[in-house]
């Protein structure tokens, strides 16, 4: 009788410790879900807090665009948003395009990129700011593993629509892409 009694006592505990650990995972994983869940509205109150400081760069700067970053270091495949603020200062409304303009390559020598495989946006569409007026603008740099490591030197360029060439450049950025592979 003694043996029973022993053996259910550690069936019963057995059984115990079995529901605890399972409790204990469940709260493990809502815990763990909770952290990745926060993470996301903390990217993307960083993404406001970015946006906020460069329309707050382009009216205390006095600036027709703001491109925060001049040195983007990144790895063969490797892809990241980068954020750029243009400002209005005309007296009418702008409408412009973005392009990017492929300058320098790794060895020094003039280089021809094909800009919609590194660059996504809407290339053809033409955007309008009314006069005084800001706007930020997200542009995805994708590059592709084909390309050679090195330095590459480009510029960013706001084209007036409403000008001819080639007097219709409105402001100009320029900018390093540091490929490492």
């Amino acid at each position: 009788m003694f043996n029973k009694r022993a053996s259910l006592e550690i069936s019963i505990q057995a059984i115990v410790i079995v529901v605890l650990a399972m409790t204990l995972l469940g709260l493990g994983l809502v815990f763990i879900k909770n952290q990745f869940t926060g993470l996301g509205s903390i990217q993307e109150e960083v993404q406001e807090q970015v946006k906020q400081k460069i329309l707050d760069d382009l009216i205390s700067g006095d600036k027709k665009v703001s491109f925060p970053r001049t040195d983007i270091t990144i790895d063969k495949g490797g892809a990241l948003v980068m954020t750029i603020g243009i400002r209005n200062k005309k007296d009418n409304p702008l409408h412009y395009k973005m392009r990017f303009t492929p300058i320098q390559g790794p060895d020094g020598a003039p280089f021809s990129v094909d800009n919609p495989s590194w660059f996504q946006f809407a290339q053809t569409q033409v955007y309008t700011l009314s006069a005084a007026e800001s706007d930020v603008r997200n542009i995805r740099l994708s590059i592709p593993t084909r390309i050679p490591s090195g330095s590459y030197f480009l510029t960013f360029d706001i084209i007036d629509d409403d000008l001819p060439p080639p007097g219709n450049v409105y402001a100009q950025k320029d900018f390093f892409i540091n490929v490492r592979g």
